[in-house]
């Protein structure tokens, strides 16, 4: 039997594939005694990881035996052996590391194929349960490592879980005092027979200060901002439990370790030397370590006691393979994820699906008399190049020989993205609401252009995670505090995918009825979103992940080689159906990437030119044409990004880029300068003289 998680929240107890498999080079099967669920495996299954490739069997503090029923501890890894960090004997830090339960099959299994280097014998009078405790037992050796101690030590613990306890332990073996502090009353009666059993103190709180060492075995950023405080001049900090994600730690905080000249040494896992370390600790500590064990249970319960590990509340369960049952397990029915929304499964009266049907596609009744009025100018033919085919196309939009441009629009959609978790973004997300701000201020480049060019300019918050104060050039439009991570979940529900879609249409809709816009620009703001991006344009296009990711805002070539397998894990988790532009939306979107989707069709069904900045818009806009090609005639590609996804897109919708001026920076930068240009298309169409008006002779001009 095996427990696979095949998605957030689903641990399924499946059956041993009954056919063999196949055991590489450096592999051997092993048999799990015992595994033990860790409170990462418990992360995993609520809110994912960003090296956890979906399916997967978690699990990763395990003691298994061989054929010949030799005992042994895993070391959770399998390093490339080559690596600057392997040569340094820090293979934990390997720059091509797998880890089991990871990105690799672990524990939560009643057999596990395991790197042959990874097993660690352990001797026959170590008990099966107590040395499942090896591997955060080796992270807390590597932690101590790291630091210059020396006896009678004062170290500040924060946090009384298994790892804060073990960590006190390790610290009293070498003659520090430990001190814990944990904020839970409950937690500390629980742990009561290990305090009692050790003499290690734990208190809710403590007026002491000018510890020695602060060690931070919780994920409580609170907790970690206060061991700054208590820490001594010139004393340590160790970063051992990483905090929790998108928390704030204070500047004036931070400077406290500048003041106090403390030490901040991070700790990141640990070696397969210090899980040998383990080993005499676990032995020489057996029945102190046992008081850790919250309980010995049958693997079958695993999925039951994910919660609780995930309220803190209890210390170790350990999950015994000599306890499964009996009774075979039956291979669950599939289950398929139900099909994506159809424009027919929206009520006729939904606004998304009117605006979508009111789409008329450009008539060419005008195309012989506009190309001819064109080519009628005094110049010779095509002189003027891409101006005289857009002064063309926007004859044809207004269905009017002499095309005028009186009201210009741009939008610039701002929203989060959750797959920033993953690392894919050379800034943090901050930054999008940071850039809102200088949106309102007046001081972003598309601000500068959109003053030069007399175009009105508007900000639409789609999904920034912070709250703005109303201000007269913001548009709230809000559906929420950003997208969930779609390397694990759907970007946003169906539900907030219409509304996205809607508040999109709305924005223009509502500038439309104040007064008839004659063409849009359509801009974004969003940390992560060519992430979002590249994986629509892949998706819809067909072109590989590597080819459709970009920099970005200005990754390194390491980033970026994450930021492509994050895409392609990404398009292995989904299953997206390329010609459903409301799935792709809902699986692999944006808000803001929606709002602009939304704006895009709302705008054709007005006749209204539509010009697309970069690579986001134009995602956005690859997905309005899969939603209604009928759209393609009022779209203009305003330039050429250098992210390498737009060409592929651009392609696919038969659009060619105004200008190349190298850009790449957003906002709808590059729309506004095309709007500019396709003001001065319908000029040159309605001003400049034909030869019969100045009176020039057709052969004149070459």
């Amino acid at each position: 039997m095996k427990m696979v998680l095949s998605g957030l929240g689903r641990l399924e107890i499946k059956p041993d594939h009954q056919n063999p498999i196949e055991i590489k080079k450096g592999f051997e099967q092993t048999f799990v005694l015992s595994c033990a669920i860790c409170r990462t495996d418990a992360k995993m299954w609520e809110q994912g990881h960003r090296d956890l490739v979906f399916p997967r069997v978690l699990g990763h503090e395990m003691v298994v035996k061989d054929q010949n029923d030799q005992r042994y501890i895993v070391w959770p890894g399998k390093s490339c052996g080559t690596c600057k960090f392997c040569q340094m004997a820090q293979e934990n830090l390997c720059e091509d590391m797998r880890i089991t339960g990871f990105h690799t099959d672990g524990g939560f299994a009643d057999k596990a194929i395991l790197p042959s280097d990874s097993l660690i014998p352990i001797p026959s009078n170590l008990d099966t349960h107590v040395a499942c405790f090896a591997e955060p037992i080796g992270c807390v050796i590597n932690a101590f490592e790291k630091l210059m101690i020396k006896k009678n030590d004062r170290i500040l613990i924060y946090g009384s879980g298994t790892m804060g306890l073990i960590t006190a332990l390790y610290a009293h073996l070498l003659g520090l005092f430990p001190h814990i502090i944990e904020k839970n009353e409950t937690k500390i009666k629980h742990i009561e027979p290990f305090l009692s059993a050790t003499g290690i103190t734990c208190t809710k709180d403590t007026h002491e200060s000018e510890f020695d060492l602060v060690i931070n075995a919780c994920a409580d950023f609170i907790a970690f901002c206060q061991g700054i405080a208590k820490v001594s001049k010139a004393g340590q900090i160790s970063f051992f439990s990483g905090i929790s994600k998108n928390e704030h730690i204070e500047t004036n905080l931070l400077n406290l370790i500048h003041y106090k000249e403390a030490k901040v040494t991070g700790v990141y896992g640990m070696t397969k030397a210090h899980m040998e370390k383990a080993i005499p600790f676990m032995q020489a500590h057996e029945n102190k370590l046992s008081l850790l064990i919250e309980d010995i249970v049958a693997p079958e319960k695993a999925p039951q006691l994910m919660a609780d590990v995930l309220s803190g509340k209890h210390l170790k369960y350990i999950l015994d393979f000599s306890l499964a049952s009996d009774m075979p397990f039956a291979p669950k029915e599939q289950i398929n994820a139900p099909p994506g929304l159809n424009l027919n499964d929206l009520n006729p009266q939904n606004l998304c699906r009117k605006v979508i049907e009111t789409i008329t596609p450009l008539s060419d009744k005008l195309l012989a008399d506009a190309t001819a009025k064109i080519d009628d100018k005094t110049k010779p033919l095509g002189a003027l190049g891409r101006i005289e085919g857009l002064a063309v196309q926007m004859s044809l939009i207004q269905d009017d020989l002499n095309p005028t441009i009186q009201q210009k629009n741009l939008f610039v959609f701002a929203g989060d993205h959750g797959i920033t978790e993953e690392g894919v973004s050379a800034y943090p997300s901050e930054v999008t609401a940071q850039m809102v701000d200088n949106f309102l201020n007046g001081g972003a480049a598309i601000n500068v252009l959109c003053r030069h060019h007399t175009i009105d300019m508007k900000v639409v918050d789609m999904g920034v995670s912070r709250e703005f104060n109303p201000h007269p050039g913001l548009i709230i439009n809000k559906i929420a505090k950003g997208t969930k991570n779609f390397a694990i979940e759907d970007a946003m529900t169906k539900q907030e995918m219409i509304l996205a879609l809607e508040n999109g249409m709305t924005t223009f809709l509502d500038a439309y009825d104040q007064h008839p816009i004659d063409i849009v620009g359509l801009g974004e703001m969003g940390i992560g979103n060519t992430t979002s991006s590249s994986l629509i344009i892949s998706t819809i296009t067909g072109i590989t992940p590597a080819q459709a990711t970009g920099r970005g805002t200005g990754v390194d070539d390491k980033g970026l080689s994450h930021k492509t397998e994050v895409i392609e894990r990404v398009m292995d988790f989904h299953s997206i159906d390329p010609s459903n532009g409301f799935e792709i939306l809902q699986k692999i979107g944006g808000f803001e990437i929606a709002g602009i989707t939304g704006a895009v069709l709302a705008a054709a069904s007005k006749r209204c030119a539509v010009v697309l900045d970069g690579v986001i818009s134009t995602a956005a806009g690859l997905i309005a044409y899969i939603i209604n090609p009928g759209i393609q005639g009022y779209l203009i590609s305003g330039h050429k990004s250098v992210e390498q996804a737009q060409k592929a897109a651009l392609s696919h919708m038969n659009l060619v880029p105004l200008i190349d001026l190298d850009m790449r920076l957003g906002e709808g930068t590059g729309a506004a300068l095309a709007i500019d240009m396709a003001d001065a298309a319908c000029k040159i169409m309605c001003e400049m003289a034909s030869f019969d008006e100045a009176k020039v002779a057709r052969s004149s001009i070459k």
